[in-house]
């Protein structure tokens, strides 16, 4: 029985039987039926029709030696994790496997692209166009697509956004909510690749690489020299991370060339069809295969495994042993090696996409306080600007807004979108400008700064308690006159003009003891 996998919508009547159907064709004979709740009737009958033999297990129950000695797995029903825990049993298993779509098929969820420069990023991406999954904007993701972190294209180094992570959360973006492929390949031939694509004379490094007297001073510094591009080492690190994470997927360049690019067939099969479990995507992983290395290609003899081996020498292998490890070891790899040591290990690993709360998923948070008259807050992992005075401070007022807008993928589109007045949107009318008094912040440089009726004040503590409500606007002129009180169009205003306040003060007790001590 050839390997594939089928999706039946589990709303339509009748799709389960077409399956079997399609099945059956294709040569099943023996099926392993799994399921919430036992075999009904019409189910029994149309598996009797065909004359194939079955056994029946319960979906809470099911263990991965259920499926042994069977060539179709059908799935008849049960959520997003419990069908792919079925799906992942099947991995490295010949059987057909049909089952429902959930939340976690293909064409519910964006499926984030991760790698390594020059390890094969273009394969993978010529796999997800045969697979059907096209690719969307960054910064607008789309269900049933594939795209990359925003502003990052496709080699987003881990290191770096974790950096960022410190200041600014991102727990809550579509990429870690969501699955995720990391492609790697071996060290050393990342090096040769980078040598062929930066000695081009349109690339930067050009210059860096093309002063040196011979091809193999060029891979003395692509290997060591940590003054331009950091070593090899440095460059790996920069984005090993990322196989670290439970959404992400790791596959290597080794994996998917086949034996047309130096590798295996078998491991390119088990490899796509492990993708395929993992992700809900339908099809035959053979056919895909069979479509993936172009001999035709431009890159063709470049994309091949272990070139490496051609151009260094005793003294290029020499540099990498002089540099730590570590980036080899992670990676699976060493000197002397062409395939990962890692590959079945990872291939078996689990997929774990977090699903949170709504409770946790939409409370709003402030991440920008005033570019010109609206704050930014972020929402379920998205950016909304929202205009001074609107209050989104409970999980309805934050999945009212988002609702009503699409919301930016980066914190900069949003704070763009502000300055050149491209975020006029519209609001839910749920969504209403503040009423009422409120003590945002006490004790700010000796000011306590008060939200009322949608503007926003600083009120000199010295003054006692201030029922700001009470007071008509000629008695707040008079106290603004005397450096008691300051206001303006958001908290981020009125805390400037504290601190002018405050210098001014300072400026002047300065200058009071300098004329005392003449």
């Amino acid at each position: 029985m050839n390997r594939y996998l089928e999706f039946f919508p589990p709303e339509t009547n009748g799709a389960i039987g077409k399956s079997l159907e399609h099945a059956f064709e294709r040569g099943a004979r023996k099926a392993v039926v799994i399921g919430p709740k036992p075999c009904d009737r019409e189910l029994v009958n149309i598996l009797n029709k065909f004359g194939i033999l079955w056994i029946e297990e319960q979906l809470a129950t099911f263990q991965n030696l259920d499926i042994a000695d069977t060539d179709i797995v059908l799935v008849t029903g049960g959520g997003g994790r419990d069908v792919s825990r079925v799906l992942h049993g099947c991995i490295d298993r010949n059987v057909a496997v049909i089952a429902p779509v959930t939340q976690h098929h293909s064409s519910k969820r964006t499926v984030f692209l991760l790698s390594l420069p020059k390890a094969g990023t273009h394969m993978m991406i010529r796999l997800f166009d045969l697979m059907g999954i096209g690719r969307s904007p960054e910064r607008a993701p789309q269900p049933g697509t594939w795209c990359t972190p925003v502003g990052y294209h496709y080699h987003a180094p881990c290191r770096d956004m974790m950096r960022g992570d410190w200041f600014d959360p991102m727990g809550r973006h579509l990429l870690f909510r969501s699955p995720a492929i990391f492609v790697y390949r071996h060290p050393l031939d990342i090096v040769v690749s980078e040598l062929d694509w930066f000695v081009r004379p349109e690339h930067t490094f050009s210059g860096y690489l093309n002063c040196c007297a011979n091809r193999s001073e060029q891979l003395d510094r692509l290997i060591a020299d940590s003054a331009v591009m950091g070593t090899i080492r440095e460059r790996i690190n920069g984005y090993v991370g990322w196989m670290n994470f439970n959404n992400v997927i790791p596959v290597s360049y080794e994996e998917l060339v086949g034996e047309r690019g130096g590798g295996s067939d078998t491991d390119q099969l088990e490899t796509i069809w492990a993708l395929q479990l993992k992700l809900h995507i339908p099809g035959n992983p053979r056919e895909y295969g069979s479509r993936l290395y172009d001999p035709s290609s431009a890159t063709f003899s470049r994309g091949r495994i272990g070139r490496h081996m051609e151009y260094f020498e005793e003294r290029h292998f020499a540099l990498v042993n002089s540099l730590p490890q570590d980036f080899m070891q992670r990676l699976g790899y060493s000197i002397g090696s062409t395939i990962s040591s890692n590959t079945k290990k990872l291939r078996l690993r689990h997929l774990d996409v977090k699903e949170l709360p709504p409770v946790t998923l939409y409370t709003p948070r402030l991440v920008r306080e005033g570019p010109r008259d609206w704050n930014i807050v972020e929402i379920a992992g998205k950016y909304f600007p929202v205009r001074h005075g609107v209050v989104v401070r409970s999980v309805d007022d934050a999945q009212l807004v988002s609702a009503g807008q699409e919301g930016f993928a980066g914190l900069r589109d949003a704070v763009d979108a502000v300055v050149h007045d491209d975020a006029v949107m519209p609001y839910p009318a749920a969504v209403q400008e503040f009423a009422g008094t409120e003590l945002v912040c006490e004790g700010y440089c000796g000011f306590n700064i008060v939200r009322h009726n949608g503007g926003w004040y600083g009120f000199d503590q010295a003054l006692g308690p201030t029922d700001v409500g009470s007071l008509v606007d000629q008695a707040i002129e008079d106290l603004k006159w005397k450096g008691s009180c300051v206001s303006g169009i958001s908290m981020e205003d009125v805390k400037m003009e504290i601190l002018r306040i405050v210098m001014e003060q300072q400026e002047r007790k300065i200058k009071s003891l300098r004329k005392g001590s003449i």
